[in-house]
């Protein structure tokens, strides 16, 4: 039995494997800036939806190393994050509000095992790391673990909050690390970004944001919680669609309409066929890295956009109300979220209780295909919390769509959940004329 301990002495879930602890090594670090400031908005949005869903949204895991690679370089490659991003060095600071308070250096304490197995150890390591929430007031944010065999250095286990950064930024990160990259940060870090949205510059962007979401919340249909839910009342499904990733490319040439938007199209009428709502309201998860600046921030930034469109028309008709009324979600994503939440409880509308939708796609070209094969739909586990209604992610692979379909089977049920991804299908599909 070993117990595995992460930052200053927080005991983590206790595992049984074939390892043995060889070290404790202490990593200082010392990074430029330090203070304490309001959150950022994207920080904000970020402990909210953590608060909502009860969870602190792990992100990262295990990966292999580089043959050669020694325990100092894999040490050095964490100081370095620490030391160059503000978001590794921040920890909560709670006086009548939430705080970010950013440490100039510290320690973070790190684990290195021997075991005959790395890679099952290793997700042993990762599974115990998410599943103990941290103190995120007296803990670093980050934990992290390397796995040996022989004494050489084969996985890295890393896991951190969303609160640090969101996927983005996280492969901001890595690819700075691997290149160490001396140059300074591209883009303020949280306490210049913080200083900046509570400028009146960044003052009128969340009013015109939440102007936005004003005028649309009279038009707002929400879902009401009228089903039994199941026992396992936020189950996960995976949806794979090779027919959908070969007919988009077709669709985006055929309508000149820009793939994403097709996407975003296709699931409103999808949702709007299942609720029987013409006029449907999705809340897209929004980067805002397109905005100046923001690119390569490692700080959480996506928040959501209020997307609302009529969608009971030919596909034609709504893919330009939707491009409209996406573009408009896309421009007002970027604001403060507690001034959102006032809006909300001054009107009484209920957003949470409507659907999200999250393009996590990379952009890839489609391997030829023409397949026209049915997708393949699979529940694959639960979410770890209170979910949307419904939250649907579409990612890529070679040769396929990848839809992650979240469900609260108190308002959608497992059927209505697989029905609005076929259904997103189908019309892609017919969509190629």
């Amino acid at each position: 039995m070993v117990d595995v301990v992460v930052g200053r002495g927080v005991e983590v879930e206790a595992f049984d494997a074939d390892a043995d602890l060889m070290d404790r090594i202490d990593v200082a670090f010392r990074g430029e800036g330090s203070g304490v400031a309001e959150l950022t908005w994207g920080q904000q949005s970020m402990l909210l939806t953590m608060d909502r869903e009860r969870s602190w949204l792990p992100m990262g895991g295990h990966q292999p190393v580089a043959p050669g690679t020694t325990v100092a370089d894999l040490v050095d490659e964490l100081r370095y994050s620490l030391e160059r991003y503000q978001s590794f060095r921040t920890r909560l600071r709670h006086d009548d509000r939430p705080l970010q308070e950013v440490h100039a250096d510290g320690i973070l304490v790190v684990e290195v095992y021997e075991s005959a197995d790395p890679s099952g150890f290793a997700a042993e390591v990762e599974h115990a790391y998410r599943t103990a929430e941290p103190d995120l007031a007296a803990d670093w944010p980050l934990r992290a673990a390397i796995v040996c065999r022989d004494g050489r250095p084969e996985r890295l286990v890393v896991i951190m909050p969303h609160l640090v950064t969101d996927a983005i930024g996280a492969g901001v990160m890595v690819a700075e690390a691997g290149a160490r990259v001396a140059t300074p940060v591209t883009g303020p870090q949280p306490l210049e970004l913080a200083a900046w949205q509570r400028s009146p510059s960044g003052e009128r962007q969340s009013a015109a944001a939440v102007r936005h979401w004003e005028r649309h919340l009279p038009s707002v249909a929400v879902l009401s919680p009228v089903l039994t839910p199941r026992p396992q009342q936020y189950p996960k499904a995976r949806f794979t669609s090779r027919s959908m990733a070969a007919a988009l490319p077709v669709v985006a040439a055929r309508t000149g309409v820009d793939p994403a938007t097709i996407l975003s199209t296709a699931f409103m009428m999808a949702v709007g066929q299942v609720t029987a709502t013409d006029q449907v309201a999705v809340r897209h998860l929004v980067g805002n890295r397109f905005r100046s600046g923001l690119a390569e921030v490692v700080t959480p930034l996506a928040q959501l956009g209020l997307c609302v469109a009529d969608v009971a028309s030919p596909l034609q008709e709504a893919l330009g109300r939707v491009a409209r009324a996406s573009l408009a979600a896309h421009k007002h994503a970027y604001y403060d979220p507690l001034r959102l939440a006032e809006l909300i409880a001054r009107t009484g509308t209920d957003v949470t209780r409507t659907v999200c939708y999250n393009d996590r796609r990379v952009q890839r070209a489609p391997a030829p295909d023409t397949t026209t094969a049915d997708g393949v739909f699979e529940w694959v586990g639960a979410s770890t919390g209170p979910t949307e209604p419904l939250f649907l992610h579409i990612d890529d692979e070679p040769g396929a769509l990848v839809l992650t379909v979240d469900v609260d089977t108190a308002f959608l049920s497992l059927t209505d959940a697989e029905t609005v991804a076929r259904t997103m299908e189908s019309i892609v599909v017919a969509g190629r004329g």
